[in-house]
C-alpha cells in the first residue's frame, strides 16, 4: 500500500483524542515523581531506598508507565503531522511554512514551560525532533518509515553498550580501570551534589531561584540530548506509518492487526518491562555497566511493544472510552496545567509540600487530578472550540485570531 492510496480524512478522528486522553493519564503518573524530585535524579536511578507500598507503587509505575506513554504521545504527534500533510495536499494548500511556524510556536511553549513552570518539559524535545523529521524525512517512502524508527530507537542503546563494553575492556589493565572508575565516581559525586542543591532550591527557594535552577536543568537536558531525541524521532516516524497505512486512521478496517498487537504488545512487552525494572533497580546512568545496558535494551524493546499494545487496546475500545476524548482534545492545556498545579503544590514558592508525598500517595493523587481534568475538559469544550493553550497555538500559527466560542 502506498501513501497516496488512501483518501484524506476530513473529519476529526475521535479515537485519536481518546488515545491522547489515555496518554495524558500515563504521562501524569510518570511525571509525578519528578514534581517532587529533582530532574537530575533521573540518571541516579530510584527504588533502592523504597519498601512496602511505596516500592510496589514505584515499580508499578515503572513497569506499566515509564517509557510507555511518551512513545504513545510521540506516535500521535507523528500521526497528526501525517494527517495535516495529506489534508493540505488534498486542498492544494501551502503546508511547510505553516507547519514550521507551528513548530516554532511549540518550541516557545516548551521553552516557557521548562523555564517558568517545570524543567521536565517534553514540548521542546517534540519541536526539535519534528524539525529533524521534516528536514531529513520529509519525503521518505512509506516502506522505510518503520525501518528508520528501529534505527533511531537503537542509537541510545548503541551509546550505552559502547560505554559499558569500554569499561569492561578496561578491566584488562587494572590501572586504566581504576582511573576510569575514579572518573565515574567523580561524576556521581557531582550528580549527587547537583541533586541535593536542586532539591533544596525547589523545596525552599523563591520563584526566581527556581527559574534559575530550571535554566541549569536545561543544560543537563542538552547534555543527554543524544539519548532523548532519537527515540522521539523514531516514534514520530512510526506514527506517520500508522496513518499512511490506514492502521490508525481506519481502525475498523484493521482490527485483526490491532488485535494481534494488543495481544503481543502486552503479553510480551509487560514481562520484558518487569525484567528491565528488575535489572535497573538502583542502577544509575553515571556508571555504565553491562547490567544497565541489558536493562536499557529490555526497557527499550518493552517500550515499543507496550506502547503499541496500549495503542491497539485503546483504539479497539475507543467507543467505550470516549469520555477521555475531551481531555485529549485539550491535551496541550491539560499537560501544562498538570505541571503548573503540581509544581505550585510541591515547590517552596507554593504550598511547599516538597518530599512529603510518598510514591504510594502519588498514584491516587494523579488519578483524582486527571479525573477532574476530564470533567473540566468536557465542560469547557461544551462552550468553547479549543482549550486555551490550543487556541493560542492555532492563533500564533495562523497569525490571526481563531474563533473561540461555540
Amino acid at each position: 500500500m502506498n501513501e497516496g492510496a488512501l483518501q484524506p480524512t476530513r473529519q476529526r478522528l475521535e479515537h485519536l483524542d481518546v488515545l491522547r486522553g489515555f496518554a495524558l493519564l500515563g504521562i501524569l503518573l510518570v511525571n509525578f515523581q519528578f514534581f517532587t524530585r529533582p530532574l537530575q535524579a533521573i540518571v541516579l536511578g530510584s527504588g533502592a531506598e523504597l519498601s512496602g507500598l511505596d516500592l510496589v507503587a514505584a515499580e508499578a509505575v515503572r513497569v506499566l508507565g515509564e517509557g510507555k506513554f511518551y512513545p504513545l504521545f510521540s506516535m500521535l504527534f507523528g500521526a497528526g503531522f501525517a494527517l495535516m500533510l495529506e489534508r493540505a495536499r488534498a486542498r492544494q494548500a501551502p503546508f511547510w511554512g505553516l507547519y514550521l511556524r507551528r513548530l516554532i510556536v511549540l518550541f516557545l511553549f516548551g521553552l516557557g514551560h521548562l523555564l517558568l513552570i517545570w524543567s521536565g518539559d517534553v514540548l521542546l524535545v517534540y519541536s526539535l525532533s519534528a524539525f529533524v523529521m521534516i528536514l531529513l524525512f520529509r519525503n521518505t517512502p512509506l516502506r522505510r518509515l518503520w525501518k528508520w524508527a528501529i534505527v533511531f530507537w537503537s542509537l541510545p542503546l548503541l551509546l550505552m553498550w559502547l560505554g559499558s563494553l569500554s569499561i569492561e575492556a578496561a578491566r584488562l589493565d587494572p590501572a586504566v580501570h581504576a582511573e576510569v572508575m575514579a572518573s565515574f565516581e567523580a561524576d556521581r559525586a557531582q550528580a549527587d551534589e547537583a541533586v541535593a542543591r536542586a532539591a533544596q532550591i525547589h523545596a525552599e527557594g523563591s520563584y526566581v531561584e527556581n527559574v534559575a535552577q530550571r535554566a541549569r536543568d536545561m543544560e543537563f537536558l542538552l547534555t543527554f540530548a543524544p539519548f532523548w531525541i532519537p527515540p522521539f524521532l523514531g516514534f514520530f516516524l512510526l506514527g506517520r506509518w500508522l496513518i499512511a497505512t490506514g492502521r490508525l486512521r481506519d481502525p475498523d478496517e484493521h482490527r485483526p492487526w490491532l488485535r494481534r498487537w494488543r495481544a503481543w504488545g502486552l503479553s510480551a512487552g509487560l514481562p520484558l518491562a518487569a525484567a528491565a525494572a528488575w535489572l535497573m533497580h538502583g542502577q544509575d546512568l553515571t556508571m555504565p555497566s553491562l547490567q544497565m545496558a541489558f536493562g536499557m535494551t529490555l526497557a527499550t524493546v518493552a517500550g515499543v511493544f507496550v506502547s503499541l499494545g496500549y495503542l491497539s487496546a485503546v483504539t479497539l475500545s475507543w467507543r467505550r472510552l470516549s469520555f477521555l476524548a475531551p481531555a485529549g482534545r485539550m491535551a496541550l492545556t491539560n499537560y501544562l496545567l498538570q505541571s503548573l498545579f503540581w509544581t505550585w503544590v510541591f515547590c517552596g514558592y507554593g504550598l511547599g509540600l516538597w518530599g512529603q508525598v510518598s510514591p504510594a500517595g502519588q498514584v491516587p493523587l494523579a488519578v483524582v487530578f486527571f479525573a477532574a481534568q476530564v470533567v473540566v475538559s468536557r465542560w469547557w469544550l461544551a462552550r468553547f472550540r479549543f482549550g486555551p493553550a490550543e487556541w493560542l497555538w492555532r492563533t500564533l500559527t495562523y497569525l490571526r485570531l481563531q474563533p473561540m466560542r461555540r
